[in-house]
């Protein structure tokens, strides 16, 4: 983190030097570097890529005792942290750490010369226009000669979105513009464009420019097994609302080309297939591109090096490796991702790998997390309808305390509430991590090779008795001191640290820990300016907490050999859930009993594999849903939910517990039916169609990001101890729409491809570094909130999101959450799961 403070601030006045000028918008500086701004349609059409308003940062740094310091922080309001350092106005952090500075950010400025305001749209209640959308403003030569323009269409969205004083936002807008002229470009031929806010600029055609046409997976394609190119897009709209795609340009006769970027040799060439017309709908009518979708089969290649497809009349894909070990980079990054989201944890050198960040959430450095008698479940982010900042402020106001002052309040300091992983953009800590403690276990288990899976951890090749080991939960908690644990049981145990930590004597279990409000401005999770506050028991967390902890439990002491660890992690799951049995359930409406007893349901058969325990095993074999003994089973009870569960009730039996053989048979004919049975991931982008999804849009969201069905896949795999060939490579075509080959040509994990989403939520110092292996949703599939909109405002052509087809709507603003966010147990575990079966040595 820069704090050179006279390069930048004139101290102890009020007058400031000139700005620094930070990078420039990252997804823009890649795209400048990968390609030229020019691409080709056909014979008689170009595409312009413009880029639309740029920003300077101003590099943050360390307030000073002489510093004159105007701000009144408030703790619940998104920019309750602005004020002026010195006479000039921007932002700070909190000033809690003992160790660390409170910094000071001014406020982002725009490049003026950066505003392209001829795509500028007005506010009226007809369609809007801008002087770029209309085809007289625009003059294009070929050779010398006019040439006259037939169709023009646009899409414009934002890439990056700032604030640039109190609630006021700017986005970076990136343009992309298709001509259709009235005659053909000869290849060779001199190019001459100029038009509102673009100056007048010569290209020569090149048939061997990057095309945005062609899709293909960033990250590569494994030697043996599937490979394909997908060629469509939809072109946005012109002036009267009419939608432009490349639907005439493209046809089953259309060549296209493989070829080598050692030699340009041509390694594998044919002709288009149809893989999905446009008039073809996804679900209730819509056709989810926008245009027809065609693809180029390459399978058969089993040649490593470096390709790309080349189309005619289009140009070329990225560039992408063919190799041995695609996704392995995928898999360690997917991995390594819930590293940077520990709290209570320094990132130094050498594991940050070039990220750095001091240790946050610490008790020991003045955080203080109140504990409260709130419970998770009640609030919107458990099962209940309860806004928790509101909730929060009253719980706090009604002890004698205050928003900004707790500390007035009768509640006590929780020291132990630290550890954990920080919740998607914020750093808030949920119960509902502990699914992907589960979940990492399960892959240590289930897949061999990622027992020595290389994260580069500080735990790295040590027992957890280790001194560098800081995930335990006191001083007597160190395992058998002989054991070398496998690098994501390292991670899982950090997970499940805050609950372990934090569990009662007599086995009660928190929610979590939840900040007074998520994402301040200037706020940073090592000094944030939020108050932070501890959930209080309740059975729905002790379950869920003893859904994960005992199957870690039982991984380490059986797969990895810690008999000491393994044996008291047990115990804890048991004695959690044992302690919620007893929990009076008086007052549960039916919606929250059900939810409580969904995960009551699947936490008995986990904790009843790992301890043998007859009272959770009755629970489980009285009320599963599939072959339940009860004679009123609960009809709430869904396959579908804690699914990997029900395969725990099956392992039981196979490692010598007794089971009902009925039940057993009923999850393996399940498991087997619905991966076999299934659709294939889909007809285009390697996705879903309809048969295969029955959920409604807004589950698109944890869909094409996350590779969702590969765990189905997987629960296959465990149990059946081998995957077919066609299973496998379904799994592997479902990586790629992820990893770039999507209408965007966008990966939506950070530190894998040529054009990453731009601007991915994160809420912790927006200068710093993006995170290795973070992924974004991506696609929304719902429609955008009031607070998303109005940040983005001005930001889209065509300006109303409803005429986006939804595979296009990858909107890479971090102001537009159900594109930029990401889940710590939804799609991000999804993903991980999605990447060790894909993995999965032949």
């Amino acid at each position: 983190m820069p704090l050179s403070r006279r390069a930048f601030l004139l101290r102890g006045t009020a007058v400031a030097a000139a700005p620094i000028v930070g990078t420039l918008v990252p997804s823009f500086t890649a795209a400048a570097a990968d390609r030229a701004d020019i691409g080709y349609v056909g014979e008689n059409g170009f595409q312009l890529t413009v880029i639309d308003t740029l920003f300077d940062m101003s590099t943050p740094v360390e307030v000073l005792r002489s510093d004159r310091v105007r701000w009144s922080p408030d703790p619940t309001n998104g920019f309750g942290a602005s004020g002026k350092l010195n006479g000039l106005p921007g932002y700070f952090s909190g000033d809690a750490h003992t160790t660390a500075p409170q910094i000071f950010t001014a406020w982002p400025k725009v490049q003026e010369q950066s505003r392209k305001d001829g795509f500028r749209i007005g506010n009226s209640a007809i369609q809007p226009q801008a002087a770029a959308d209309q085809t007289d403003n625009w003059r294009v030569l070929i050779d010398g000669q006019p040439a006259g323009i037939v169709g023009l269409w646009r899409k414009s969205s934002p890439i990056h979105t700032l604030a640039v004083a109190d609630r006021r936002w700017e986005s970076t807008k990136r343009h992309l513009v298709t001509f259709e002229l009235d005659r053909a470009i000869p290849q060779g031929a001199v190019l001459r464009i100029m038009g509102p806010s673009f100056a007048e600029t010569e290209y020569v055609k090149d048939p061997d420019v990057f095309s945005e046409s062609i899709h293909v997976c960033q990250a590569g394609y494994p030697l043996t097994g599937p490979k394909k190119a997908y060629v469509g897009s939809w072109l946005g709209q012109d002036q009267v609302g009419k939608n432009g795609n490349t639907d005439a340009l493209l046809s089953p006769a259309t060549e296209w080309s493989l070829v080598s970027t050692q030699d340009g040799a041509v390694v594998r060439s044919g002709r288009l297939t149809l893989a999905k017309p446009s008039e073809e709908p996804h679900r209730k009518g819509l056709n989810f591109n926008g245009c027809s979708i065609y693809e180029a089969d390459f399978s058969d290649l089993e040649l490593d090096g470096e390709y790309q497809v080349q189309v005619a009349g289009l140009g070329r894909s990225f560039p992408f490796n063919v190799s041995l070990a695609a996704y392995d980079e995928a898999l360690r990054l997917a991995a390594r991702w819930y590293f940077h989201q520990r709290s209570g944890c320094e990132i130094a050198a050498p594991f940050g790998e070039g990220r750095t960040r001091p240790r946050n959430g610490h008790p020991a450095d003045g955080l203080k997390v109140w504990q409260t008698d709130l419970k998770l479940g009640y609030m919107r982010d458990g099962y209940g309808k309860v806004r928790a900042p509101k909730a929060l402020s009253d719980n706090v106001n009604a002890l004698g305390g205050s928003d900004t002052a707790p500390e007035r309040s009768s509640m006590k300091a929780n020291p132990k509430a630290w550890g954990g992983w920080h919740d998607a953009g914020d750093w808030d800590r949920r119960i509902q991590h502990m699914d992907v403690v589960f979940h990492m276990a399960d892959i240590v288990e289930t897949f061999p090779h990622c027992r020595s899976l290389n994260l580069n951890l500080p735990e790295s090749d040590k027992t957890f008795s280790h001194a560098d080991v800081a995930s335990r939960k006191d001083d007597d908690d160190r395992g058998d001191g002989e054991t070398v644990l496998p690098d994501l049981i390292h991670e899982a145990l950090w997970g499940a640290s805050l609950w372990r930590r934090t569990q009662h004597e007599n086995g009660a279990i928190i929610g979590g820990v939840e900040y007074s409000i998520s994402g301040i401005l200037g706020s940073v999770s090592w000094n944030p300016v939020q108050k932070t506050y501890a959930y209080g028991p309740e059975d729905w967390a002790a379950y869920r907490f003893a859904y994960g902890a005992a199957k870690l439990g039982h991984v380490i002491h059986h797969v990895c050999g810690d008999t000491v660890l393994g044996s008291a992690i047990v115990a804890e799951a048991t004695r959690a859930w044992l302690w919620a049995e007893q929990q009076p359930t008086d007052g549960f409406s039916d919606s929250a009993l059900s939810r409580v007893n969904q995960v009551r349901i699947a936490s008995a058969a986990v904790v009843y594999r790992a301890s043998g325990n007859p009272q959770a095993r009755k629970v489980f074999e009285d009320q599963n849903p599939f072959v339940p003994q009860a004679e009123k089973p609960d009809s709430s009870l869904k396959k579908e939910v804690f699914p990997a569960a029900y395969l725990e009730y099956v392992r039981a039996g196979r490692e010598g517990r007794k089971v009902y053989a009925e039940i057993v048979a009923a999850i393996e004919g399940w498991i087997k039916h619905r991966t076999l049975n299934g659709k294939r991931m889909g007809r285009d982008f390697g996705l879903h169609n309809t048969a295969a999804y029955p959920w409604g849009l807004g589950w698109l969201r944890f869909g094409p990001g996350s590779n969702w069905r590969a765990g189905q896949m997987a629960m296959y795999f465990a149990s059946e101890g081998e995957a077919t060939t066609e299973v496998h490579n379904a799994a592997v075509e479902g990586m790629w729409f992820g990893l770039g080959c999507n209408p965007a040509n966008v990966s939506f994990v950070q530190g894998v491809g040529h054009r990453e989403f731009s601007d991915p939520l994160f809420t912790d110092e927006l200068s710093g570094k993006k995170i290795p292996g973070q992924i974004s949703f991506g696609v929304a599939g719902g429609k955008l909130y009031e607070w998303e909109q109005r940040k983005t405002a001005g930001a889209f052509y065509p300006p109303n999101q409803e005429a986006w087809p939804i595979y296009t709507q990858i909107f890479e603003s971090h102001s537009i959450a159900i594109a930029a966010e990401h889940g710590i147990k939804s799609n991000a575990m999804e993903w991980l799961v999605a990447c060790a079966f894909a993995t999965l040595p032949a």
